[in-house]
């Protein structure tokens, strides 16, 4: 658990869904992100295969989301083999001992919820040894978070995205 500024962040529960998705729809409308219409719903946000997840929460209330995803699986995707590739040629960490940074949104009501999930799941990438990256949309607002945060771009990678072909900039968690 992760506290400061009144933030609490807490492993996401079943239950966290319903207030999740208005936020996620939110988010896709004011953000693009998802970038596809299509990927606003329950399963995208809690994918079957995530690492971890937690929300923020603010005086009771959900205010945002994260999730820890591992790479794909080899041959799974070419352009998350390539991502997969420089993230473990930038970390020296093998692929199995990657967390992605994934799903990060919230419903910008409170300031520094979504700096305090970031730091939650690094920290928590770490503590289990893995080593945190990310991918993001080049045109994207996030990319500046991520750079005021200190990630570090480490190259590009295609992402095919339903109809979007994104070169997605490829960052990895500032050293500690």
């Amino acid at each position: 658990m992760f506290a400061t500024s009144g933030i609490h962040v807490r492993p996401r529960r079943d239950g966290d869904l319903s207030t999740l998705l208005p936020i996620l729809q939110r988010t896709h409308e004011t953000q693009r992100y998802p970038m596809r219409a299509a990927a606003v719903r329950a399963d995208w946000l809690a994918a079957p295969n995530e690492l971890a997840a937690w929300v923020a929460e603010h005086e009771g209330t959900v205010v945002g989301h994260i999730a820890l995803h591992p790479t794909a699986s080899p041959e799974q995707d070419p352009g998350a083999d390539d991502a997969s590739a420089q993230w473990q040629r930038a970390t020296g960490v093998a692929a199995d001992r990657l967390a992605v940074v994934s799903r990060l949104m919230t419903d910008g009501s409170v300031p520094g919820s979504g700096t305090a999930l970031l730091a939650h799941a690094v920290n928590a990438a770490r503590s289990e040894g893995r080593a945190p990256v990310l991918l993001v949309d080049p045109s994207s607002a996030a990319l500046g978070f991520y750079c005021r945060r200190g990630w570090h771009r480490i190259g590009t990678a295609a992402q095919q995205w339903g109809e979007y072909r994104v070169d997605a900039v490829l960052m990895v968690a500032p050293v500690r």
